[in-house]
């Protein structure tokens, strides 16, 4: 990710060609429990093609105190008058891999201008490939050759069955907690986060005498989430690849869901080829 952003010396801010959109914004306004409002300093902060960054202020040699690389999987959310009521002012939320940054204003159209901006640079950027992605595509181009895709699933333990959980979902989802509730009485966190709790389940699954309720789960998640549907697929590939028990009682299990999934939802179109040619293979 660092490798994205051009490092950048406490030159002078004001007449940073690369910015995009500059201005003062307040970060982080919400408190504790006891003091749920509280009124933060100002920061200086500049968009430019690659980061937002903000600096202690607008002078010459300022210094900067934060970046946030912009991805394709960044995401960010419109100002919400719920928080303009409580506050008194206008919130843009910019999600990042690693941090997000909360930020306010008091003027709608800052708010909306700074959005834009952002979304703007987000979707300029080339969409990130996960390496089950990136792997997926190399097998379909050696399709025809056993001793190079053989050589890829054993040189690639992310195709293979795991034991250990996944700390990230096989194949790309947005940072952060967009609107993405379904109706209900499930709710939801972000989709990265779904994921990797889907997996949890998947290796619960391997243990349970009756995995129906456990296999519900998984089939109502994804038909409140359908951008999963993809993500479970890949789990069940993955987990059905290899596996240290062949035919017993967990690898049972991981088919068995599989049959439900390919009897309920149809996958995207390189997953379904994946999924045929896990089948034959």
């Amino acid at each position: 990710m660092r490798s994205l952003i051009v490092e950048k010396g406490p030159g002078p801010v004001e007449d940073d060609p690369d910015a995009l959109v500059k201005g003062w914004l307040q970060r982080e306004v919400r408190g504790g429990v006891k003091t749920p409002w509280i009124r933060p300093r100002k920061y200086w902060f500049v968009l430019t093609p690659d980061s937002l960054d903000y600096y202690s202020s607008n002078e010459k040699g300022a210094r900067r105190l934060g970046s946030l690389v912009l991805t394709s999987l960044c995401s960010v959310l419109w100002p919400d008058k719920q928080t303009y009521k409580e506050t008194g002012y206008w919130s843009v939320t910019v999600f990042g891999r690693k941090h997000c940054y909360r930020l306010y204003t008091e003027h709608l159209n800052e708010a909306v201008h700074w959005v834009c901006a952002v979304q703007k640079v987000i979707d300029s950027k080339a969409p990130v490939q996960t390496p089950t992605q990136l792997l997926m595509r190399d097998i379909e181009e050696h399709c025809g050759s056993p001793e190079v895709l053989e050589q890829i699933y054993r040189c690639n333990p992310i195709l293979r069955y795991t034991s250990s959980p996944l700390y990230a979902p096989l194949l790309p989802f947005p940072y952060g907690s967009l609107d993405q509730s379904a109706p209900g009485p499930c709710s939801y966190t972000t989709l990265r986060d779904e994921a990797v709790k889907l997996f949890n389940s998947l290796q619960q699954l391997e243990l349970e005498r009756d995995p129906v309720p456990l296999m519900q789960g998984v089939l109502q998640t994804c038909l409140d989430l359908p951008p999963l549907v993809d993500e479970i697929y890949c789990q069940l590939v993955k987990q059905t690849t290899e596996p240290p028990a062949p035919g017993g009682q967990g690898d049972l299990h991981y088919w068995q869901l599989l049959t439900c999934m390919s009897c309920t939802f149809l996958p995207s179109l390189p997953i379904l080829r994946f999924l045929r040619f896990h089948l034959d293979r």
